[in-house]
């Protein structure tokens, strides 16, 4: 029997119960889906572990575990290629839009029972291929809550950016209405020099840069849960709307003169969600889910120097809805251990609609692209098993199969592609001794269809041009880890993580030549296109230290540290390079101290700057920054209330590249330009009340 086939049969039989209830089916206040706490697979951190710590929220909560690594999630395709490593009472939320951050945000703590780190799908939980997730497991019938929360920023430029949070929540007979309001807004100037110079060191350009950028947003979100039709409902919804401009200005002191840089850009965004699950017969449960995204995104920029003028206007909109349904069945007791058996399917319908106007002189400048719409249907079913031979070892095994339409069409040309992948994906815990684990994964995964690369593009700076590609497929990576946790105490931990990364059909930039319809003369065009294969290493190692022992009580000392190297070959020189904007190494320190008695924690913390290197045909570019440092303070005389300030330390960093006369094979370089901006100090007072 196919997966498709098994998925269609767990989906009748959802059906069957659903006109047909049972006594395991009724409307009632469910228990949270949660692990068994005797699983040595599963560490449990009830709610007083966390109350030296002082937490307002779920979130404050999830960082003071040891050993835990937040992963927000993705922009991957449909459900399964975006979740993070958070349940909500064994659930995700079932909006993509509304980020796992915010949503613990507003958990305050003391509607937290406990918080559950959950490793191999222990007790049935469904770990969507994370090694680790958590699990955070609320109170029922907490009555009203909510907290209402301000922040203001200052920089050393005089500006001030405020921002304002407002939450409430009541949970009552096993319902719970949630609300949820934010809003923020600032400016800031942006100050630099800009040099540009001839291979052999010849000035050609002098400038000093002074621009101001503003922004501005808001966001609206809603939640409601209850029983319906013998099961347990959540509706989600979220109204996002934000925007910024900047006005620039390149005073030029050689030759004289100024260049003159416009951009305003505004995004309106709304989505939709439901997921509804309910217990069948046979010790079975379905869950089911739907949502429903549309984004709305206009832009207008303007590019004016001594040699010419240049305008864009850019109007899109893209949607994307999503249905999916899942059934798990009972756990079967085998002689060679509990097996758990899932399986479901999903369909979603994407699309991108953008019209793209540039003028050059006042003249209309028409481009391949400017055009377009895309349009991609995706279906895609899968099965997967959890086996557990043994109370330490788990291993997880699935089969996602998807098969997909892709359309396009507009100035660009039209295309029309039918794709289907077999992603495979195995997980193996193991929990060799108490607080030590070791897990591995291997799985092939498609990434989000590239839908940019449809579009044409304009730098009127450098005179490159782009042109959209109707032919675009998703690369597809097969991803390998190994990673070793050990706890130890209390709020030391160390994690260590190696990751191989071996990708096809990645994305690279080529040069194309043809002549436009009424022109004579032909031109060069970059143009987005699936070059090959790519492979890319990973290493990281991470670690907490308690400071108890060494004089410090309360003090933890904390360090990160990750090296990349990936490799492939430039579509333009065929020579092999690493993956354009790759960053090599990354780390951070960190100090904190959390003083009880006072009720005051504080924390200082550095990270590296910022090296990445982007490779285009006719276009090197580098962007450089220097470490970064910051520092808050804490004091929470209660449990309702917060009161923070803190520093940010924001680097000087540079930007680089280097024109080239034509394709990098075979043109030398026509000029490099060096682009300097200072770094700045800005300091922030921040204050939050619950109820």
């Amino acid at each position: 029997m196919s997966v498709t086939q098994v998925s269609v049969l767990a989906l009748a039989i959802g059906a069957v119960s659903i006109l047909g209830p049972t006594q395991q089916a009724q409307a009632r206040t469910p228990e949270p889906v949660s692990a068994p706490a005797s699983d040595p697979n599963v560490t449990p951190y009830a709610a007083s572990f966390f109350t030296e710590f002082r937490p307002l929220t779920a979130l404050d909560m999830i960082g003071r575990i040891p050993g835990f690594q937040f992963d927000g999630g993705t922009s991957g395709r449909g459900f399964a290629g975006t979740v993070g490593n958070i349940l909500i009472d064994g659930e995700r939320p079932p909006v993509r839009s509304d980020s796992l951050q915010s949503i613990l945000s507003r958990i305050p703590a003391d509607q937290v029972e406990r918080i559950e780190i959950v490793r191999a799908g222990a007790g049935g939980i469904d770990m969507a291929g994370k090694a680790v997730v958590a699990n955070v497991i609320r109170a029922p019938d907490g009555g009203l809550t909510g907290f209402v929360s301000g922040n203001l920023q200052a920089n050393t430029d005089g500006r001030f950016n405020p921002s304002f949070n407002l939450q409430a929540q009541r949970q009552f007979g096993g319902r719970s209405i949630e609300a949820a309001f934010s809003t923020y807004g600032g400016s800031g100037e942006d100050y630099g020099l800009r040099e540009r110079r001839t291979p052999d060191g010849r000035l050609l350009l002098l400038g000093r840069t002074d621009g101001v950028f503003e922004y501005s947003g808001a966001e609206v979100t809603s939640v409601y849960e209850g029983p319906l039709a013998g099961g347990r409902v959540r509706l989600n919804g979220l109204v996002e709307y934000n925007a910024d401009g900047y006005d620039g200005v390149d005073l030029l002191l050689f030759p004289t003169g100024q260049e003159r840089n416009l951009d305003d850009e505004s995004q309106t965004r709304a989505e939709v969600g439901v997921r509804w699950s309910r217990d069948l017969p046979l010790g079975m449960t379905m869950e089911v889910l739907g949502s429903k995204q549309r984004v709305w995104d206009e832009e207008a920029g303007e590019f004016d120097t001594p040699d010419f003028t240049s305008q864009s206007v850019n109007e899109e909109s893209r949607g994307e809805s999503i249905g999916s349904a899942a059934v798990q069945f009972a756990s079967l007791n085998t002689p060679w251990g509990d097996v758990a058996i899932e399986t479901g399917s999903e369909v979603a319908f994407n699309f991108v609609e953008s019209a793209t106007a540039f003028r050059f002189n006042g003249s209309p400048l028409l481009l391949p692209g400017d055009d377009t719409r895309v349009e991609e249907l995706r279906s895609e079913s899968f099965v997967s098993a959890v086996w557990a031979p043994q109370t330490t070892l788990s291993v997880t095994a699935a089969m996602r199969y998807e098969r997909s339409r892709i359309t396009a069409g507009g100035s660009g040309g039209a295309a029309e592609t039918s794709l289907a992948f077999l992603e495979p994906r195995l997980n193996v815990s193991w929990t060799p001794r108490p607080s030590h684990s070791v897990d591995f994964r291997l799985e092939r995964n498609v990434d989000q269809l590239s839908f940019g690369a449809f579009e044409a593009s304009a730098a009127f700076a450098t005179g490159v041009f782009g042109r959209g590609n109707p032919d675009i497929r998703p690369a597809q990576t097969w991803i390998s880890s190994l990673r070793y946790e050990r706890v130890f105490d209390r709020q030391g931990s160390i994690v260590a993580e190696l990751t191989h990364e071996a990708l096809d059909e990645v994305l690279g930039q080529v040069v194309v030549v043809e002549t436009l319809p009424r022109e004579t003369l032909s031109r060069s065009f970059n143009v987005t296109r699936n070059v090959g294969p790519a492979k890319r290493g990973t290493a990281r190692v991470s670690g907490r230290l308690p400071l108890d022992k060494y004089g410090m009580t309360g003090g933890i000392a904390s360090a990160s540290l990750q090296v990349r190297k990936s490799e492939t070959e430039d579509p333009v020189t065929f020579l092999e390079r690493r993956l354009s904007g790759e960053q090599p190494t990354s780390w951070s320190l960190g100090l904190s101290q959390n003083l009880v008695r006072q009720k005051i924690s504080w924390s200082v913390s550095a990270s590296n700057g910022q090296q990445s290197r982007s490779f285009a045909p006719s276009v090197l570019s580098s962007f450089s920054s220097d470490p970064s440092i910051s520092g808050n303070i804490s004091w929470r005389p209660d449990t309702k209330l917060s009161l923070s300030a803190g520093v940010n330390l924001a680097s000087d960093s540079e930007r680089r590249f280097t024109l080239f006369g034509g394709p990098r094979d075979r043109s030398g370089p026509v000029f490099d330009e060096r682009s300097s901006d200072r770094g700045n100090l800005s300091a922030f007072v921040s204050a939050r009340r619950n109820f």
